[in-house]
This record gives structure tokens, sequence and C-alpha cells, in this order.
């Protein structure tokens, strides 16, 4: 895919692909392959024996493969050398950088490792070609981050008979619940965060209807939290100790496309008792 740099550009180690650096270097775009498109199944045909016709294996998402290459255009010969040099420290082998691609749409970004060799060479003085092949075994595109908080649902305040209209005062009321919109096309990650005090607490996702329930032997103290990662399935006192022992439920839910829902209840009420969610839409 040919590109326009003033339509797309992309960062990955700190180097503004599309753009000029701090070091007056301008790291032109040519060609990125594998970022618009969905990434292949894992599925897989058996033939029938004896017969036509095969059978199908359940299908995943596979890891997604991004090429990239352009030219680089530095001030002189020096300072292309040096971009070399950052290029190459820019994407590691063995570890996740984050791959960040802005376009009409916006940002989105995949965490990538390398996959092949880093090419760089020089065509002038000052002038350079560059190309890298990176992979995310995560497939999934990520936007920016949504969070909401809510407490423990409440009514409080208002007025009770013997008083009538036109004489009022308005109740306040908590809802218990975090409602954020997945604008993407695919279901993203959610953390929950659950600060205390707080016993027994019970979070229900809609539209999936799934319960994360924990026993009302858990009980957080004031200042304590739980941190709870639906994706990874873990549930960890102040982000550290694990309690999943005390799941009496494990319905984990994802942030899926469109509008959720995520409503918090406890076997103990308290007015602190506090649920934060963070959700991350994703696209394919």
């Amino acid at each position: 895919m040919l590109l326009e740099t003033d339509q797309v550009s992309f960062t990955v180690g700190g180097i503004p692909f599309g753009q000029v650096d701090e070091f007056g270097v301008d790291w032109s775009i040519e060609q990125l392959e594998g970022w618009t498109g969905s990434t292949r199944s894992t599925s897989e045909i058996t033939q029938k024996p004896r017969q036509s016709g095969g059978w199908r294996s359940t299908g995943y998402s596979g890891a997604r493969s991004i090429s990239a290459s352009g030219k680089i255009f530095a001030p002189d010969a020096a300072s292309l050398s040096s971009a070399f040099d950052r290029l190459n420290a820019a994407i590691p082998a063995g570890v996740d950088r984050q791959f960040a691609v802005t376009d009409a749409a916006g940002t989105r970004w995949v965490n990538v490792q390398q996959s092949d060799d880093v090419l760089t060479n020089w065509l002038m003085t000052n002038i350079g070609t560059w190309s890298i092949q990176v992979e995310a075994a995560d497939w999934r595109k990520f936007g920016e981050s949504l969070s909401g908080s809510t407490k423990l649902p409440s009514t409080t305040g208002g007025l009770t008979v013997p008083f009538t209209v036109p004489f009022s005062i308005n109740a306040t009321t908590v809802t218990g619940q975090v409602s954020l919109t997945n604008t993407g096309n695919e279901s993203g990650t959610v953390v929950l965060r659950i600060d205390g005090p707080c016993t027994g607490p019970i979070v229900t996702h809609q539209p999936s209807g799934r319960v994360l329930a924990f026993s009302s032997s858990l009980a957080l103290q004031a200042g304590e939290y739980l941190l709870i990662d639906m994706d990874a399935r873990t549930a960890l006192a102040n982000g550290q100790a694990n309690r999943a022992g005390y799941i009496t439920s494990r319905g984990w839910s994802s942030f899926r496309p469109g509008a959720n829902t995520w409503s918090f209840t406890a076997a103990q009420y308290n007015a602190s008792s506090q649920l934060t969610v963070t959700a991350v839409p994703a696209w394919r």
C-alpha cells in the first residue's frame, strides 16, 4: 500500500515515521502492509474419510504481521548514520513496542516485536532507505481507553408522605452502573478496579449477562483495592496478591462492540465502595 505521508503516520520506539523528528530527519513512508486488513483465520479443513467434503476446525484470528518501508532524508551524512542507529534501537528483538498508526480515523495501536531484519541502506550522502517487519501477537488494533466509576446503588434524600406537591425535594440516586461504548468492530479489553471498603463485590455485564462474583469472605478494607483483568482472568489485591480463589462466579466479560454496562453490587452495602471500569475499544 503506497502512502501519502500527510495522510498516514506511525510511531514505534520513539521514531515518528511520516514526520520530521527532533533531529531534523524526515522519515518518509512509502509502503505500509498488514495494517488496514484483518488477520488470517487458523481454521483448517480435514478431508472426510471415504466421502466428499471436509471437517472444519474452530477458527481463531492469527497474529498481525506488519511491514513498512520508506526513505530517510537527513540534514547531513552524520545525521543519517545516527538515524540508522536510532532505527535499530527502536525495534529490538524480543521486546514489545507500541506501534501506533494515525490516519483520518484517529490513532490506533498494537504491541509488536521484530520479526525480520531491519534493513537500511545509503542512497546518497544524506538520503537512505529503511525497511522493517514486525508482528503483533494480539491481532486487535486498539484505540484510546475509556473509563467510568460508580458507587454501590443507593437513593438518598427526597420526601415521603404526608408531604405533597407542589412542595418537593429531589432524591439523589446512585445507579451502581458504568456504561461505555465500544466504537470498534472487535471486543476490547476490560480492567476493573474495586476500591474498599467493600465486602463480596459482584459485577454484572450487559449485554452478555456474565456475572463475576466474589465470596462474602473477601473483605477489602479502606485503602485496599482489587484489580481485575478480564482478558488475563486475574484478580489481584492491591495489584499483587492473587484473590482468584474467592471467585464464586467466573463470568469474565469483554468490551463488546456497541453499548456495554457493568452493574456493581456487593454482599454488604457501604457508601464508600467504588467500581472503576477501564475499557479499550478495538478493531479487527
